[in-house]
């Protein structure tokens, strides 16, 4: 059911599924906000092992969440059942993180108007442009916390708090901690990736992880067994040389001050 699953990232995901899946931004930026841990559960079959917190997590009582010590980055593509290939959310998004404060987010150039939206966070810092018309807005993260969260999942109702702490960049440390099992490996190209499951009640992630590398290659979310979520990894290198430009709006974009407000999520599918 796993590798079925995963391999609807295979090719374009054109039919519609039963129940149209939520829509997922990629990458959804969201400001930081306690998580308060599951209580404990049986175990059920087929659970994955482990359950601690992530290695490398956020040092603060009731909260989760990843840092990438050097500059990391992605590129990403939402290929979840019922989102058409051409659909504008299925196409590739390149995203940069350094630590906790610093995010970048760049979709790709909408084929018919143009568009390419960026989004720069440098806590408290927040730009959002169109690289098309050179135009955008800045607004000030209000804070306490002045931490920006990547989450791959969306933020389905009931989602265990574990779930909610996987995200981009930090995708190697969710599988040490809650799926360290493989549980079978599988031809890619010239190597081999392993597929890694965690269980939680109804909610179910695979993510299959390049075995060299130890970087993922394709992540799927079901819920009671169906896949709702599925992203496909085109590029993923950690330990890049710093680039603070990245997270500075370039020279000659007009921005709008937008005042205080909280991180935005990044547009994606509506």
């Amino acid at each position: 059911m796993w590798l079925a699953a995963l391999g609807l990232a295979a090719g374009a995901a054109t039919r519609a599924a039963a129940q149209v899946p939520p829509s997922l931004d990629v990458p959804p930026v969201v400001p930081l906000t306690p998580v308060q841990p599951l209580p404990p559960q049986p175990a059920e079959p087929g659970a994955a092992e482990g359950t601690g917190p992530l290695e490398g997590s956020l040092d603060t009582p009731g909260l989760t969440g990843c840092a990438p010590p050097q500059l990391f980055k992605a590129t990403i593509r939402n290929t979840s059942p019922g989102l058409a290939a051409a659909d504008r959310g299925a196409q590739p998004r390149q995203l940069w993180r350094l630590g906790d404060r610093f995010l970048r987010s760049e979709e790709s150039p909408d084929p018919l108007r143009g568009d390419m939206t960026v989004v720069i966070i440098a806590e408290p810092d927040i730009w959002t442009y169109n690289q098309a018309t050179r135009q955008g807005r800045h607004a000030t993260d209000p804070g306490p916390q002045l931490v920006v969260r990547a989450p791959i999942l969306p933020p389905v109702p009931g989602l265990p708090a574990p779930l909610q702490s996987l995200e981009y960049g930090c995708e190697a440390l969710f599988v040490t901690a809650y799926a360290p099992q493989q549980r079978q490996l599988v031809p890619w190209g010239a190597g081999q990736a392993a597929v890694h499951t965690a269980t939680m009640g109804e909610h179910q992630v695979a993510i299959l992880m390049d075995t060299r590398r130890n970087a993922p290659l394709m992540l799927s979310y079901l819920y009671r067994g169906q896949p709702r979520v599925v992203i496909r990894y085109d590029e993923y290198r950690h330990g890049l040389q710093a680039r603070p430009q990245l997270f500075q709006p370039p020279a000659g974009v007009k921005m709008q001050e937008a005042g205080r407000e909280a991180a935005p999520r990044p547009p994606g599918p509506s």
